[in-house]
């Protein structure tokens, strides 16, 4: 695996990092909401909140994955946070030299698929990803890519709050404890109010303080500042009075009721209708309205934190809306589906009936030809025997053509009837032996290839899954092929192989009907005439010569049936060739899983 990247400032990244005092914590609901979130969005099975520390990556939220870490030499996150402006996709991990020998991916969890948002301060500081993972190649499209980015920025909200919400903990324990030495000395009391105004001024969130009933703003920093739209000129001023557009809205309200009951009262996604920069917009807040007790334990004032949630909160809408965007276009495709399958059904109980029909027709004009044409075949001969001599030179020839011509249409209607006779589709098959059916094909040949006095080569065979009768019918074919197409004087040479291949390793334009992962490939080789390979998907065909009858017998049927063979097997059949150079005959058969 090439070495971990070299992260720029690493020392400045991991101090941010632990600022937010994430590491090691307990899983929490809001961050598995949005690893399940993301896995339901990129249809994933598997979804992280991933953080990179000095020498580990370790997932606040891990949906479908088991482990708590990994190493940061395994890590994809620490690749993905190298470049924080943008999603990292790495759509094979298998192919990508950053991650081929990955533990990850050549380990049980077998990570193929890896997308990954960053996670990244409004500083530009990257923490982590939110990643989504799958064990096959996979793409986003650009919607699922912009909700992933979404979310991830939603876990930096999380992050954010968290951080401000333990910065609040601490500061309200350390006002509590002031507000307590306010008991022993007015000078105490006096030391308090400073720190506790410098605190509100320097609050990261922002911050406000009502005094008394009519809620004069006696404190409100530069946050709070600018998200009401004023300036410093209000404080000391009612809230209803510095904040007119207040009226008709709950706040005053609310704000009267905390000062009454004393208890803290807390909103979330709340609206605000405000004038900023003499414009009306509409924000939305999350806020809490805390009540201060003097030390007689009276309410004399009311802090108000608010957070602004407007850009999460639009996007948290955008997304549902895409949701139901995705779950309404996906019930107008499952209807398609279900009525393009309706269609399918019928067409193929269509096919297979007139599959049926035509096997039946060529099996029944088979036989019925053969009769005729065994009687013009016998007459033939008995003309021959009988009155050979008194035809003359002419008659003779007449008479060797039509017994010819009988015999190759014996031939054709042979083929046909073994083309017509094998079925469309096996509904199961049984181990057969390819050692046992090369040993009968070649007995079958045995005259054939005693004449030609060809040399055979049989590498070991194995056992596969198959119909008996069409695998000889299809090695019958292809060494007959072999034989016939090597030159009368030329010895045929011919070599039998087998072996085991990937789906992956097929080649590129085969398309095998059965889901095997992986197949037998029987290849046959000859020495023989070869063919242009412009020709390779002709020669397939039924009735399809490449070579002249009086040239090299046949029918043109033989490469249909191997072709209809491996088919029906849910394999494949190709061939490769140089005009004079011999032929390669490669079959593949699936191998069951």
């Amino acid at each position: 695996m090439n070495a971990n990247p070299q992260l720029l400032a690493e020392t400045d990244r991991l101090a941010v990092l632990n600022q937010y005092d994430i590491l090691d914590s307990l899983p929490e609901q809001e961050y598995d909401d949005i690893t399940r979130l993301a896995a339901e969005i990129c249809q994933m099975p598997v979804a992280l909140i991933t953080l990179v520390d000095k020498d580990r990556q370790w997932f606040k939220s891990r949906q479908g994955f088991p482990l708590v870490q990994t190493p940061i030499q395994q890590s994809f996150c620490a690749h993905a946070i190298t470049q924080s402006a943008q999603t990292m996709v790495v759509a094979d991990a298998r192919q990508d030299a950053r991650f081929a020998d990955n533990l990850l991916v050549t380990g049980e969890y077998n990570i193929v698929f890896y997308a990954g948002a960053p996670i990244v301060t409004k500083e530009g500081v990257a923490l982590g990803s939110l990643c989504v993972i799958d064990n096959e190649p996979r793409q986003l499209s650009p919607s699922q890519l912009q909700a992933l980015e979404a979310l991830a920025r939603q876990v930096m909200t999380l992050l954010e709050l968290r951080k401000a919400n333990r910065d609040l903990t601490v500061r309200e324990a350390r006002i509590q404890a002031e507000i307590h030495l306010q008991q022993q000395t007015q000078q105490a009391l006096t030391a308090s109010e400073i720190s506790f105004r410098s605190l509100i001024d320097e609050a990261p969130v922002a911050t406000s303080l009502y005094v008394g009933r009519e809620l004069r703003i006696e404190l409100a920093n530069w946050p709070m500042l600018a998200y009401w739209g004023k300036n410093p000129s209000v404080i000391g001023k009612p809230l209803a009075v510095a904040l007119p557009e207040l009226t008709g809205q709950p706040f005053l309200a609310i704000l009267d009721d905390v000062f009454t009951t004393g208890k803290t009262y807390e909103a979330r996604n709340a609206p605000a209708h405000l004038i900023v920069n003499g414009e009306p917009i509409t924000s939305y807040f999350d806020y809490t309205f805390k009540p201060l007790r003097n030390p007689a334990g009276e309410v004399y004032a009311i802090m108000n934190m608010a957070t602004d949630v407007t850009e999460q909160l639009r996007d948290r809408q955008a997304l549902a809306a895409s949701e139901s965007r995705y779950r309404l276009l996906a019930t107008e495709l499952e209807q398609r589906v279900s009525e393009r399958t309706q269609e399918l059904t019928h067409v193929n109980q269509d096919l297979l009936r007139s599959n049926e029909n035509l096997q039946q027709f060529a099996y029944v004009a088979s036989h019925d030809l053969q009769e005729p044409l065994r009687k013009i075949q016998s007459f033939s001969t008995l003309l021959a025997e009988r009155f050979g001599d008194t035809l003359g030179d002419e008659g003779r020839d007449y008479l060797t053509r039509m017994c010819s011509a009988g015999a190759r249409m014996s031939n054709l209607i042979r083929d046909l009837l073994a083309f017509s006779r094998i079925a469309t589709r096996q509904q199961a098959f049984e181990p057969v032996s390819l050692e046992t059916i090369v040993a009968d094909v070649l007995r079958t040949l045995e005259l054939t290839i005693a004449e030609r006095d060809a040399q055979l080569t049989i590498t070991e065979l194995p056992i596969i899954s198959g119909d008996e009768s069409q695998l000889s019918q299809l090695l019958q074919n292809l060494l007959s092929n072999a034989l016939k197409f090597t030159p009368a004087g030329q010895r045929p040479v011919i070599s039998v192989q087998t072996r085991y291949c990937k789906r992956n390793d097929l080649p590129a334009h085969m398309r095998p009907t059965s889901t095997a992962t992986q197949f037998c490939q029987l290849t046959v080789i000859d020495q023989g005439i070869g063919f242009d390979e412009k020709y390779t998907d002709r020669i397939f065909q039924v009735f399809q010569r490449l070579h002249g009858k009086q040239q090299y017998a046949g029918t043109g049927v033989g490469l249909a049936i191997c072709q209809r063979v491996a088919d029906n097997h849910g394999g494949c059949i190709t061939a490769h060739s140089q005009p004079g150079h011999g032929a390669t005959f490669s079959v593949y058969l699936p191998v069951p899983n």
